[in-house]
């Protein structure tokens, strides 16, 4: 009988590429950067509609530069166009060899960035779990975590970008508003990854996610997950215990060293934390973003210092 390890390692790597979208789709890839070492994190995120409209955001945060830096391009790309070498503006992201590597570089006003990403386990596509992917949260979607090296200018200061990258794809539809709250959280060591997506939408919640270790992965089963804001309320430190399918436990404790909200959609906060952590005493960095509803987002900061 196939693992998820064996279906993780064939799965279709046409899918690393563009996909054909259906009117109102949406294909994008966040690139998560996270260099404690430097005090710097953010996101290289190209995203394509189905009529061809793109966009790419860049953004660094953190103690290691000057203010926040926002840099965007937008533009018309041709059907053509596809991952094997993606020009737009200050982005060229070019996929090699399906699920294993990918160049990626920004040379944008403030900051430039170039580096290469090498896979540390298969993708993590959501279409390998019982209950595939959430449909209103697209057709599907892949997490990978890997290593890269590579070459990061800010502000005309030069130093090395090596480490670790969360690379996730999605393609398909995607209502924001429809999600409640989420919690989308990355960790990643020398030696092993966890990724989960708690989704609470319609009453309803949806856990996906995987723990890879020794070489095997395996669908997370529970996930118990503590955390402390701070006043506006941002999770600034996580305790995370999870068991996959196979009885393989992980416990995590993680503290934010950058964090940002985001407004990407109108019905959301996307409440971002770049983490440093460690898994089962294993150093390593990793990610959270919290999504809320801005209505209650809104009404719960007033008495996060009180009950949350």
């Amino acid at each position: 009988m196939a693992t998820l390890t064996d279906d993780a390692r064939a799965f279709p790597t046409e899918h690393a590429f563009r996909h054909k979208l259906h009117d109102g789709g949406r294909e994008s890839m966040a690139h998560m950067l996270m260099f404690p070492e430097l005090g710097i994190a953010g996101f290289i995120y190209p995203a394509v509609l189905s009529d061809g409209q793109a966009k790419v955001l860049a953004t660094l945060i953190g103690p290691g530069i000057d203010g926040d830096i926002h840099e965007q391009v937008a533009s018309q790309i041709s059907p053509a166009a596809n991952f094997d070498n993606l020009q737009l503006g200050p982005l060229h992201m070019a996929v090699g060899e399906p699920y294993q590597s990918v160049e990626l570089a920004w040379m944008g006003e403030r900051f430039q960035f170039r580096a290469k990403f090498e896979a540390l386990h298969p993708p993590y596509a959501f279409s390998l779990h019982p209950a595939g992917n959430p449909p209103y949260f697209g057709n599907n979607r892949t997490e990978q975590h890997g290593r890269i090296s590579g070459n990061l200018v800010v502000d005309g200061h030069e130093m090395a970008a090596n480490g670790f990258l969360i690379r996730d794809h999605s393609w398909g539809p995607r209502i924001w508003g429809l999600n409640q709250h989420y919690k989308w959280f990355h960790a990643v060591t020398n030696n092993c990854s966890v990724h989960f997506f708690e989704m609470e939408s319609f009453g309803r919640r949806q856990l996906r996610g995987f723990l890879w270790r020794d070489g095997q992965m395996e669908h997370l089963a529970t996930l118990e997950c503590d955390f402390c804001y701070d006043e506006h309320m941002m999770q600034r430190s996580l305790q995370i215990h999870v068991v996959d399918q196979a009885g393989r436990v992980a416990n995590i404790s993680a503290n934010a060293f950058a964090d940002i909200q985001l407004e990407f959609d109108p019905m959301v906060y996307l409440n971002e934390a770049a983490l440093r952590l460690d898994v089962d005493g294993e150093q390593g960095v990793g990610w959270c973003e919290f999504c809320w509803n801005r209505d209650y987002f809104n009404f719960a900061r007033d008495y996060v210092g009180k009950y949350g």
